[in-house]
């Protein structure tokens, strides 16, 4: 599925969320932007014939759209579009034929993506009791769910010594299965990810519509991000998945489309 039918999906979903009507959500429909930052990792990433780099974890940044219902009980079905900048660098000395008399060389990997992601998550909020108030209450909440993911853009750069320099893992001599890599980056890799994904978090009560939250949220791959055409093995004969991981600190203010009282919405 393409970038613009899941938008288009997830703008139905929310449109939905902003305009239920029935007694159970009509209060609980809210609307609001998110953002934040954390760490990125990169597990399995092979080198294109040569075994693996040495990865390091990265800062990763995300910002978007949310929305959501909440129903009574503190049960809540939340949604969200939001952008991915997350990078991964790799860094090794190794041998490569022509450097010179010592033949090894400091090479580096250097990958930068933007993904369109689409976490579909249930949320419970906690500690919902009588006498609760509105504005200036506070709770703690957790979630899980799923996310999909479109691959919006992804740049790769090799380096040799720190200039760039694609012949040490675009070369048969190193695996005759590797072939000079196409002229876009992205063909290398998976257009889609899914992730599973859990999140604990806070929120406060600014006003009857405006709720401040943070949140610390975790995200999983459970597809190889490698595109099938380049899932080649090592020099050692073996191949191994390629898998995002990340972990986000976010903060959100959402807008309650009704007025809301927590006991009117849980």
């Amino acid at each position: 599925m393409t970038i613009r039918i899941y938008f288009i999906s997830l703008l139905i979903l929310l449109t939905h969320f902003a305009h239920a009507q029935s007694p159970t959500m009509r209060r609980g429909s809210y609307l609001g932007i998110t953002g934040g930052t954390g760490a990125a990792w990169m597990a399995g990433q092979h080198n294109y014939g040569l075994e693996n780099l040495s990865g390091t974890t990265e800062t990763a940044y995300t910002g978007g759209a949310i929305g959501g219902v909440t129903l009574k009980g503190g049960h809540t079905i939340h949604g969200e579009v939001v952008f991915t900048f997350q990078k991964q660098r790799y860094q090794d000395v190794r041998y490569v034929p022509g450097m010179g008399n010592t033949r090894e060389a400091l090479i580096g990997k250097n990958l930068d993506f933007i993904y369109v992601r689409f976490p579909l998550m249930y949320r419970r909020v906690m500690g919902i009791k009588n006498g609760d108030t509105d504005i200036g209450d506070s709770k703690f909440f957790w979630g899980a769910g799923v996310e999909m993911a479109a691959m919006y853009d992804v740049d790769l750069d090799y380096t040799i010594n720190g200039v760039s320099d694609d012949r040490f893992v675009f070369n048969g001599t190193f695996n005759d299965k590797i072939k000079f890599p196409p002229a876009n980056d992205i063909e290398l890799f998976n257009p889609m990810d899914i992730a599973i994904t859990g999140s604990l978090g806070w929120e406060r009560f600014l006003t009857e519509h405006f709720v401040f939250q943070t949140e610390l949220k975790g995200a999983v791959s459970l597809l190889d991000i490698n595109h099938k055409k380049w899932r080649i093995p090592n020099d050692l004969g073996v191949y191994t998945p390629s898998r995002h991981l990340m972990l986000n600190f976010k903060c959100s203010v959402i807008y309650y489309v009704n007025r809301v009282k927590r006991l009117d919405v849980y």
